[in-house]
């Protein structure tokens, strides 16, 4: 048994594709969502500027001319639909990012568990006299994972 099989480097690099893949298609899937709401604003901006472009044109006397000028000069209905526009964008970017991150933390603890059963196999298959470098060896990938759980749960807690 070789502890780097071409079958196990294959299973490595297969896994890696498919996160690609995977990261690849949840992000276009946000771009066509954040296009799909780019379209409906500016389908609703220019059907409100059309409305207030024929109001204009149905002014005949000073009256309607002053509620024209009324209606036009309200910006409640504007902002409130850039705001929910921001915040369906938002909610499109949260989403997307947790997808990912949680895409990452599925590979990265496959990663860790391909690394343990490597580890493990190193200890079965080392020489004799070789066990207090299989310990270093261990601890050293012991304090790595360790530190690379604490940054993930910082970096976890930073993002909400």
């Amino acid at each position: 048994m070789t502890l780097f099989s071409p079958e196990k480097i294959q299973e490595a690099q297969k896994a890696q594709l498919e996160l690609l893949q995977q990261i690849s298609g949840k992000i276009f899937e946000s771009v066509e969502q954040l296009t799909q709401l780019q379209f409906k604003s500016l389908r609703e901006a220019s059907t409100e500027q059309l409305e207030n472009f024929r109001s204009q044109l149905s002014v005949t006397d000073p009256q309607d001319l002053a509620k024209l000028q009324a209606s036009v000069t309200q910006p409640n209905t504007q902002t409130e639909r850039l705001m929910e526009l921001n915040r369906e964008v938002y909610e499109l970017i949260s989403s997307t990012h947790a997808d990912i991150a949680k895409l990452a933390e599925n590979q990265a603890n496959a990663t860790a568990q391909q690394t343990q059963e490597l580890i493990e196999a190193l200890s079965k298959n080392a020489p004799a006299g070789a066990e207090p470098a299989v310990a270093m060896f261990k601890t050293a990938l012991e304090s790595v994972n360790s530190t690379y759980e604490s940054v993930q749960k910082a970096a976890q807690k930073a993002s909400k």
